[in-house]
């Protein structure tokens, strides 16, 4: 839908759009508990994590962790953690200020530390085995930084559309900070646009303005304003990230800033990488088959060497298992 929309049309979508990224996260909520996925609150650090559990039905030394973006939450991984848990045991934890979990004490946000450590003593205390690591955004940002400080407790890393891209320091991240400050229901549907790869346009309108009001929490706000450089990811750090990694990109994402693909791709150590066509910044919610295939894809490649009765040794995988391939869908 190019341009401005007339204002009449303005008024009828707006109040929608501002209800129905609540609505339709409820359902995926009441969606999840009636397939059979365990809803579980731990305090970790001090801090109440809200999570789900959906149990495989076999023996499943693997287990997945799926870590969702800023602004979002656990259920944004609904649809490809109901058809993983089919082979491993699925978590979908809300991070720290998101979803329904709690803030660390006295603080209005989470820092990226403050994520880092929470995710870890996740895996590490209520998992409590090597865990494949699946994060979109700034969930994948936080599964880099888990698995560097717990190499231990990490199998592996699959990335999607992921955050924390060092890039040209503030310069290339200052675009994308004023994106997120949105004067009118037109920048709104710009961001929606930006978002998303290949919905179709009603639903793309009906959800920018719910969109939006994600990224306007005071949770969202202040993480952004205390982020800064040393935060990022940085090319050396990735080089020397100590487990296998993959990479799923949708082609269209348009709301991370330029060269974020090429960052992760040139200097992660040979990543298995997909790039998803007509797919925007959220894969597991615009291609939740293709995404669920290939995080069980990867998993196979990784799990072979992690055995029932030595899952907690955090064995790596061989030079063999980290062979890439590109595959463009």
């Amino acid at each position: 839908m190019a341009g401005r929309l007339p204002d009449p049309v303005e008024r009828l979508f707006d109040p929608l759009s501002y209800a129905i990224v609540p609505l339709v996260d409820g359902l995926a909520r009441h969606a999840l508990k009636r397939l059979g996925a365990f809803e579980q609150t731990r305090c970790i650090n001090g801090v109440p994590i809200h999570y789900y559990l959906i149990p495989c039905r076999r023996l499943a030394p693997l287990p997945v962790l799926f870590i969702h973006g800023m602004g979002d939450s656990a259920v944004t991984w609904s649809l490809v953690a109901l058809l993983v848990a089919r082979r491993h045991d699925a978590f979908l934890i809300d991070l720290p200020g998101y979803g329904l979990s709690g803030l660390p004490p006295g603080k209005s946000f989470a820092s990226i530390a403050d994520m880092t450590a929470i995710v870890g003593a996740f895996v590490r205390d209520v998992i409590a085995r090597p865990t494949l690591l699946v994060g979109n955004s700034m969930g994948g940002w936080i599964a880099i930084r888990v698995a560097e400080t717990h190499p231990d407790i990490v199998r592996g890393v699959v990335l999607m559309n992921a955050g924390g891209a060092l890039l040209d320091g503030h310069r290339s991240w200052d675009p994308f900070i004023e994106l997120l400050s949105p004067a009118d229901a037109h920048q709104a549907r710009q961001v929606a646009r930006m978002v998303f790869g290949a919905i179709p346009p009603p639903v793309r309108e009906l959800s920018a303005r719910g969109m939006i009001n994600l990224f306007a929490r005071q949770v969202v706000r202040d993480f952004i304003s205390a982020t800064d450089e040393h935060d990022f990811l940085n090319a050396d750090e990735l080089r020397q990230l100590p487990t296998p990694t993959a990479l799923l990109w949708g082609e269209r994402d348009r709301f991370l800033p330029p060269g974020s693909f090429e960052f992760f791709c040139n200097h992660l150590s040979q990543p298995y990488t997909r790039v998803l066509r007509h797919c925007g910044h959220l894969p597991q919610r615009e291609r939740p088959l293709a995404t669920a295939r290939f995080i069980k894809h990867f998993a196979r490649r990784i799990a072979p060497a992690v055995q029932p009765e030595n899952c907690a040794s955090g064995s790596r995988n061989s030079e063999r298992d980290r062979k890439p391939t590109q595959v463009e869908s």
